[in-house]
């Protein structure tokens, strides 16, 4: 079996071709996309610019990144950086946004929130982080950026921010980390006043958000001490002569009185019981699934991957076989015990893991779509159809579920649902248009029922109000 994390580690590499990948796309295709929403108001002629055009923007901008290879697409990657999220947001009370953590492939050291709630970390930044806390508060400090509209502010300190302008300083806050003076070009090129004025206003709006950001480091249960100590962290290394451009730093500027002001904050607060901390592997599983490197120190659970990554997949079992025994709750142990049993064609065996861990976790994303993948190879599509229908439930908006449920109904001779599944998954991935092409085609299908009929109606008009 081919191993998957092969596939994203060439665009790790290097950050110059990507830079010019964002500028075609955000200079062609993102900008005319935007252009004739008519109802996406420049940002100097209305200030008030809503929740749902915020997220509006956020999204494109997103979608732009997957469709360009820029974004970690690992379910089990994702969901742990969503989970720290969700604990993050559990204490905002009236919450008005939906927020999505994202990895973004790229070895700089740099986080960034674009409107709307979009939130994206470098690999780069997560492997000179030491513990769940320190990304914890990376996060934290986003989310406090967004809920304090930080960058939309940004660009209406000029009376002519329009549209052009807007995703000018969103490429730049994206670019940076790939090129730093392009990166700077476009944020202090794209709005009107001093390149000083806006320096300042970010200084605020850092002792803003990191006073924001330690109450959810707080109310999540996380160690607030974490914020601190990665300030700490980002000054040792800016001294590195292999961090001596540090974009994180550019956009986050780290000095003593930031350090001393959050560190009065911090003591102030007691922590609780602290939740366990699965960071170290999720770093490792991160690395091995986006870099070439060989893995020469660590942990067994890393050595493992290592032997993973290098094709010694026996090796490899012996070690995970004996952490899963030792800890069959680990999730982490569980995902790459499994996995490594899927590239030996254990498949038989691979599948009871999977299932044993749905035991603890039901209907948790990763091993799911992992057993449903199994499940579609040994033929056993109603088997698979019954997980694929429980997950749709569980994530209505996750589109790997509806490719996994547009296989299955293919398999399974239903082209209805096939075609309502893949309706799903363009709506979901920014396909608006073939979106809508599929769900007229169920609605005028003469297999299709009155239920059915429905429920693409239904989704039409979700369209149709969104636009």
């Amino acid at each position: 079996m081919k191993n998957p994390a092969k596939s994203i580690r060439s665009h790790c590499r290097s950050g110059f071709n990507l830079t010019w990948v964002l500028i075609l796309a955000l200079g062609m295709g993102f900008y005319s996309e935007l252009q004739g929403d008519e109802g996406l108001p420049l940002l100097g002629e209305n200030a008030a610019i809503n929740i749902e055009q915020e997220r509006q923007i956020g999204a494109q901008f997103y979608r732009h990144l997957v469709a360009r290879g820029l974004v970690v697409t690992s379910p089990i990657l994702h969901q742990y950086l969503n989970e720290l999220g969700a604990r993050l947001l559990s204490g905002i009370e009236n919450r008005v946004r939906d927020y999505t953590f994202f990895i973004v492939k790229d070895m700089g050291v740099n986080a960034f929130a674009v409107p709307g709630g979009f939130i994206g970390v470098n690999i780069g930044l997560i492997t000179r982080a030491q513990n769940q806390h320190q990304l914890a508060s990376v996060l934290a400090h986003e989310i406090a950026h967004v809920r304090l509209r930080h960058s939309l502010e940004q660009m209406q300190k000029s009376n002519s921010v329009g549209t052009a302008a807007m995703l000018s300083l969103l490429a730049g806050l994206v670019l940076g980390s790939y090129n730093s003076e392009l990166g700077s070009a476009l944020i202090f090129g794209s709005a009107a006043g001093s390149q000083q004025a806006m320096i300042n206003f970010t200084r605020e709006n850092e002792y803003e958000a990191d006073r924001l950001g330690i109450e959810l480091l707080r109310n999540g249960n996380f160690d607030t001490q974490g914020m601190v100590d990665f300030f700490k962290l980002m000054q040792r290394i800016a001294g590195s002569s292999e961090f001596q451009n540090i974009e994180y730093l550019r956009t986050h500027p780290v000095h003593a009185n930031r350090i001393a002001e959050a560190q009065s904050r911090v003591t102030l607060m007691a922590n609780s019981k602290l939740d366990p901390d699965y960071f170290l592997m999720f770093r490792d599983y991160l690395e091995y699934f986006s870099s070439d490197r060989p893995v020469q120190l660590g942990s067994s659970f890393r050595k493992a991957l290592g032997q993973m990554k290098v094709g010694q997949f026996e090796l490899a079992d012996q070690t995970l076989r004996r952490l899963y025994q030792m800890d069959s709750e680990n999730i982490w142990y569980g995902y790459a015990f499994a996995e490594n049993l899927e590239y030996l064609n254990q498949l038989d065996q691979a599948e009871q893991v999977y299932r044993e861990l749905l035991e603890i976790f039901p209907d948790e994303l990763a091993f799911s779509l992992r057993l449903i993948r199994l499940l579609k190879s040994a033929s056993e599509f109603e088997s698979a159809l019954v997980i694929a229908r429980r997950l749709e439930k569980r994530y209505p908006y996750n589109k790997n579920v509806y490719i996994e449920l547009a296989g299955i109904y293919g398999q399974l001779n239903r082209p209805v649902f096939r075609m309502l599944a893949e309706a799903e998954y363009h709506r979901l991935a920014g396909n608006p248009r073939l979106a809508i092409k599929l769900y007229n085609s169920v609605i005028d299908s003469a297999d299709t029922d009155l239920a059915t009929q429905s429920r693409a109606r239904a989704k039409l008009a979700e369209i149709s109000t969104s636009e």
